[in-house]
C-alpha cells in the first residue's frame, strides 16, 4: 500500500470518528436546550406572573382594610367607591390577565383547577362593585389571594421536580460529549502510531541508505522495502549504485587520458606564448616567476622558476600588489629608448601578470597625430587650437608683459579670384614667413584660419613696443610678395593688445578674451580705407563701443516691434521726358531717445544680429503699398542687403508684397550691390534671374567701385546701371570723365538702362546730360523726403521744369 493511500484512509478514520463525536455532542446539547426551555416556559414564567399577580392583589387588600378599620358602620357597608375601587378593579384586571396567561401553559392540573376556581370571586367583584359592600369585596379579595397561594405552591413544587430532570439532562449531554473527545483523542494517537511505524521509519532508513550511497561507502547492500513510493525510491537508488560503479570505472580511463592531453597542451601553451609579440611573465604572491615567454627571455633575460623578480625587474613599481582581477597600466623607457607599454593584472593568493608591449611606433604616430592636430597643415605654423592653449598658459606663468597681434589680409578673396587659389595658398605661406621675420626666437606665429594670422610677441614689453611691432608689420606687408615669379601686394589689418600681468591681469583673463580684445582692434583697423594697411591698439573704450553696439542690437530689435522705422523717398528725375519717373525708398531710423540714427550705423548692425531679412521684409511691404497709390508711369526701387539673398523665401516675399499691394512687378525696381555676388554668386545669379522672369526691374548699384563689375554683367543682364556718385561729385579730373562716359557706352551697347546718382549741382546735371545720361537722382532735385511730402516734391520739380532745369530741345535729343 502507498503512503498516499494510507494517509487517506487515516485521515477517513479520523474524519469520521470527530463527526460522529460531534454529532454525539450535538444531540445532548439539543437535548438539555430542550429540557432547559420546557423548564422556563412550564414553571418559571407561570410562578412570576402568579406571584407578580399575587403582589399586587395584596397591595390593594391593604389599601383596603385599612380604609374599614379607619371607617364607622354605615360607611363600611357602603358599596366601594373612589380611589380605593379604582385599585381594587387594576388588581383584579391584572389577576385575570395573568390568570388567562398561566392557565395557557403545561401546568399541573391542580394548580389550573385552583386558578379557575377564582373566577367566580373576580367577576363578582368586577360586575357587581356598585351594590357589593367593602367588607365583602375584601372577603373575596381574600379567596383570590388563596387560590392564587395554592397555585404558587403547586407550580413551585412542579418546578423543583422540572429542575432536576434538567440538571440530569445536562450531565447526561456532559458525558456524551466527554466520551466522544476521549474517542477522537485516542483515534488521533492510534493515527500518529501507525504513519509513523508505517511511512516515517520507512523514510529514515531511505535518506540513510542515500547518505552513504552519496558517502561512497563500500558494500553497501540497498533492499526496496516499505511503501510503494519507498520502494520506488529505493529501487532508482540501486540504479545509481550501478551507474556510479560504471561511471567511476569510465572516470579513472578519462582521466588518465585527459592527464596526457593537458602534458600535450602545455607544450602547445608554451608555443603560443613564445610566439606571442607581447613579453609576458606570471608571479607568485612572493614575487617569484612562475611563467615567461620567450620574448620576456629576448628582452629581460632567461631565468629559472621561482627566481626572485628584483633580478630582472629593476623598477619596484612594477612588482606593487594588486587586488585579484584589478588591472593597471604604466609606461617605462627601456635603455635603448624602447617606450613600453606595461599592463598588470592582480590573480589570487597576490600573484601578478605582466605583460610588456612595444609602444615605440605607436607614440610616434602620436606625437605626429598630436602635431597635426595643433597645426596648420598648409603653413605647418600652429593653428587656433593650439595658439589659444599656449597664450593660455602664457596667461597663467607670465611675469613679464607681451603684446598678442592678429594680422588679417586684405581683399584675399580677390587675389584667389584672380590668381587662382594655388597662388592663394602659396601667399599664405609666404605671409606666414615674413611675420615669423618680424619677430624674435622666443615669439610664436599661428594661423588662425582662412588669410588671419596670430603672433605671441614677448619681445613687445610696453606699448610703445607694441605700437613700433605693429607698424613693422604693416610697412613689411606693404612690399609686395614673389610668388611664382609674381608680384602680389597684400596688405593687413593688425590688431594688437598689450598686456602687463601686473596691470590688465582681470581683462585678459584668458585666451578668449584677449583675442576677442585683438578682434577689436583688428576691426578698428579695418575701418581704415588705406591702401598699405593700418593697425590699431586695443583700448578699453573700444569694448564700450562693443557695448554700445550691443545696446543699439537690443535697441532695433525693440524698435522693429515698436514700428519706430520710416521711409523716406528721393525722386529719379527723368531730364529728357521732363517728369519724376520713380523714387527710391530709404529707411530712416527715428531713435527716442538718440534721434535719427544713420542707415550706416543700423544697416550692418542688423545684418550681424540676423534681423536684415525681417526689416528687408517691412520696406518691401510698405514700399510697394505707398507706390501703389502713386500714377502708373512711377516706380519705386528697394535697395536688398546680400544677406537677404541668402533667405529661402526672398522670392515668395517679394510676391506677398506685390500681391498685398496691387502694385505691377513691373514698376518694382531692385538695387543690389557688387558685394552681393562675393560668395554663392551661382545661387545669386538664379535668384536675380528669377527676378527677371517675373517682371522686375534689378538694378546694380555703385556701379565701377568694385573689382568685377564687367564679370558680372557678363553673366547677368542688369535691366539698369547706376553710376556711383564718387565718379559724378568730381567730373572735372579727366579720370572719372572717363569712367562716367565709359559705363554710359556701356550701357547703350548692353541694352541696359542708365542713372547717375549724387547730383548736387547744375553743372554735374547738365555735364551728364551732355554725356548721355538723362536720368539722375541726387539733393540738386530734392532730399530724401516721407511720403507726406511727395507731392510737394513733384510738384517743385515741375515748376523747376522753365527754371534751372530748361534744357535745350538739342540736348535733348542728344541725350
Amino acid at each position: 500500500m502507498s503512503i498516499k493511500v494510507r494517509l487517506i484512509l487515516g485521515f477517513l478514520v479520523f474524519a469520521g470518528l470527530t463527526i460522529a463525536s460531534g454529532l454525539m455532542s450535538y444531540r445532548g446539547q439539543v437535548k438539555a436546550v430542550e429540557t432547559l426551555g420546557n423548564f422556563i416556559s412550564a414553571g418559571v414564567e407561570p410562578l412570576t406572573e402568579i406571584q407578580a399577580s399575587l403582589a399586587g392583589l395584596n397591595e390593594a387588600r391593604s389599601r383596603l382594610d385599612s380604609e374599614i378599620q379607619i371607617e364607622g358602620e354605615a360607611a363600611r357597608r357602603a358599596a366601594l367607591t373612589g380611589r380605593a375601587l379604582e385599585d381594587v378593579l387594576a388588581a383584579v384586571a391584572e389577576v385575570r390577565q395573568n390568570v388567562g396567561t398561566v392557565l395557557e401553559t403545561d401546568i399541573p392540573a391542580e394548580a389550573k383547577a385552583d386558578l379557575r376556581g377564582l373566577v367566580y370571586s373576580l367577576g363578582l367583584i368586577e360586575t357587581g362593585y356598585a351594590s357589593v359592600s367593602k367588607p365583602t369585596v375584601a372577603r373575596e379579595l381574600e379567596k383570590i389571594t388563596l387560590g392564587l397561594q395554592s397555585a404558587v405552591r403547586i407550580v413551585r413544587a412542579d418546578l423543583d421536580a422540572r429542575g432536576d430532570t434538567a440538571d440530569a439532562s445536562l450531565e447526561s449531554g456532559t458525558l456524551e460529549g466527554g466520551i466522544g473527545l476521549l474517542t477522537v483523542l485516542f483515534a488521533m494517537i492510534g493515527l500518529l502510531v501507525y504513519l509513523i511505524r508505517s511511512v516515517s521509519t520507512p523514510l529514515r532508513r531511505l535518506s540513510q541508505t542515500a547518505q552513504a550511497l552519496v558517502a561512497g561507502e563500500d558494500g553497501l547492500d540497498i533492499r526496496p522495502t516499505g511503501p510503494g513510493e519507498v520502494r520506488g525510491a529505493f529501487i532508482a537508488l540501486k540504479e545509481m549504485q550501478d551507474r556510479y560503479v560504471v561511471l567511476r570505472s569510465t572516470l579513472d580511463a578519462k582521466t588518465d587520458m585527459l592527464s596526457t592531453q593537458i602534458e600535450a597542451q602545455q607544450g602547445q601553451l608554451q608555443a603560443a606564448l613564445d610566439n606571442m609579440t607581447q613579453a609576458l611573465c606570471m608571479l607568485d604572491g612572493q614575487r617569484r616567476l612562475l611563467l615567461s615567454n620567450g620574448v620576456f627571455n629576448e628582452r629581460f633575460g632567461e631565468f629559472d622558476i621561482l627566481t626572485p623578480a628584483k633580478k630582472f625587474l629593476s623598477d619596484p613599481n612594477l612588482t606593487v600588489s594588486l587586488r585579484d582581477n584589478e588591472n593597471d597600466s604604466l609606461q617605462m623607457t627601456m635603455p635603448d629608448g624602447t617606450i613600453l607599454e606595461v599592463k598588470r593584472r592582480g590573480m589570487s593568493g597576490k600573484g601578478l601578470l605582466i605583460t610588456f608591449e612595444d609602444i615605440t611606433e605607436r607614440e610616434r604616430i602620436s606625437k605626429s597625430l598630436k602635431y597635426l592636430a595643433g597645426h596648420d597643415q598648409l603653413t605647418d605654423l600652429p593653428n587656433r587650437r593650439q595658439f589659444g592653449e599656449d597664450l593660455d598658459q602664457l596667461i597663467k606663468t607670465a611675469r613679464k608683459p607681451f603684446a598678442l597681434v592678429v594680422a588679417d589680409l586684405r581683399n584675399f578673396k580677390l587675389i584667389n579670384d584672380t590668381f587662382g587659389h594655388p597662388i592663394g595658398d602659396a601667399l599664405l605661406k609666404c605671409c606666414g614667413d615674413r611675420l615669423a621675420g618680424l619677430v624674435d626666437a622666443r615669439a610664436s606665429v599661428a594661423r588662425l584660419g582662412g588669410d588671419e594670422f596670430a603672433v605671441i610677441a614677448p619681445q613687445a614689453k610696453s606699448v610703445d613696443e607694441a605700437r613700433a611691432l605693429g607698424s613693422a608689420i604693416v610697412s613689411a606687408f606693404a612690399e609686395p610678395f614673389e610668388v611664382e615669379g609674381r608680384r602680389i601686394f597684400a596688405s593687413v589689418s593688425v590688431g594688437i593688445v598689450a598686456h602687463d600681468p601686473s596691470v590688465d591681469e582681470a581683462d585678459s583673463a584668458n585666451a578668449d578674451m584677449m583675442l576677442q580684445n585683438c578682434d577689436l582692434a583688428l576691426y578698428k583697423a579695418k575701418e581704415e580705407r588705406s591702401d598699405s594697411g593700418a593697425f590699431q591698439l586695443f583700448e578699453p573704450a573700444l569694448r564700450a563701443n562693443l557695448r554700445q553696439r550691443r545696446e543699439m542690437e537690443l535697441d532695433l530689435k525693440a524698435a522693429l516691434d515698436a514700428d519706430e522705422f520710416q521711409l523716406y523717398y528721393q525722386p529719379f528725375v527723368d531730364i529728357a521726358d521732363k517728369r519724376v519717373s520713380g523714387f527710391e525708398a530709404l529707411l530712416r531710423w527715428n531713435h527716442p531717445a538718440k534721434g535719427m540714427v544713420s542707415p550706416g550705423v543700423f544697416i550692418p548692425l542688423a545684418e550681424e544680429a540676423g534681423l536684415i531679412e525681417r526689416l528687408g521684409i517691412w520696406c518691401l511691404e510698405t514700399a510697394c503699398a505707398e507706390a501703389a497709390t502713386w500714377p502708373e508711369s512711377m516706380t519705386i526701387s528697394v535697395n536688398l542687403s546680400a544677406m537677404q539673398f541668402k533667405s529661402a523665401t526672398l522670392l515668395s516675399d517679394i510676391d506677398r508684397a506685390l500681391s498685398n499691394s496691387g502694385l505691377a512687378p513691373e514698376r518694382l525696381q531692385i538695387e543690389v550691390t557688387e558685394s552681393l555676388f562675393l560668395d554663392e554668386s551661382d545661387r545669386v545669379l538664379g535668384i536675380l534671374k528669377e527676378m527677371r522672369r517675373r517682371g522686375l526691374t534689378v538694378s546694380m548699384d555703385d556701379f565701377g567701385t568694385g573689382y568685377s563689375s564687367l564679370g558680372y554683367l557678363s553673366r547677368f543682364s542688369f535691366n539698369k546701371i547706376k553710376i556711383d556718385q564718387s565718379f559724378v561729385r568730381d567730373m572735372g579730373r579727366a579720370e572719372n570723365l572717363a569712367i562716367v562716359r565709359s559705363v554710359i557706352g556701356l550701357s547703350k551697347s548692353l541694352n541696359m538702362q542708365v542713372i547717375a546718382e549724387g547730383i548736387e549741382t547744375e553743372g554735374q546735371m547738365r555735364a551728364l546730360l551732355a554725356e548721355g545720361c538723362h536720368e539722375m537722382q541726387g539733393y540738386f532735385f530734392s532730399t530724401p523726403q516721407p511720403k507726406e511730402e511727395l507731392p510737394r516734391v513733384i510738384a517743385e520739380i515741375t515748376k523747376r521744369w522753365a527754371g534751372d532745369l530748361t534744357i535745350a530741345a538739342e540736348t535733348t535729343l542728344a541725350a
